[in-house]
């Protein structure tokens, strides 16, 4: 199931920036998914751009609702070089109320600078 919602953060990020002009970048956030059987929260996101790069990253959250306030519980950080990078988020169990995930990824210039920032929210899932 992982694989397959991996696979499926990858093909929908690469629809998004397609053949954009050469600069564009999204990121993608998948709705959390809960596991029985391993008993935790998973959360995907992603960031690509149209071009490849020495370095992309992109920080993953997983996010809870409470008192109309959003709080990032976990988060984790994936790097990689190219056009696009992916990471996955998760917590045990799955603590009653609203769940989403957040992406945010950005590219290193051939200057040093990370530039081409983009951020996505996914979907609301209830435990």
């Amino acid at each position: 199931a992982s694989l397959g919602l991996l696979i499926l953060v990858a093909t929908a990020l690469y629809g998004a920036v397609g053949a954009d002009a050469a600069g564009s970048f999204a990121a993608g956030a998948t709705r959390p998914s809960y596991d029985t059987s391993a008993l935790e929260l998973t959360g995907h996101g992603g960031y690509t751009t149209a071009r490849p790069y020495t370095e992309l990253r992109v920080t993953v959250c997983l996010q809870k609702r409470l008192g109309g306030r959003a709080f990032s519980v976990r988060c984790e950080t994936g790097v990689a070089a190219g056009r696009r990078v992916t990471a996955e988020v998760s917590v045990p169990g799955c603590v009653k109320g609203s769940w989403r995930t957040t992406s945010t990824g950005e590219a290193l210039n051939r200057k040093g600078d990370w530039v081409h920032q983009a951020s996505a929210t996914s979907a609301p899932y209830k435990c």
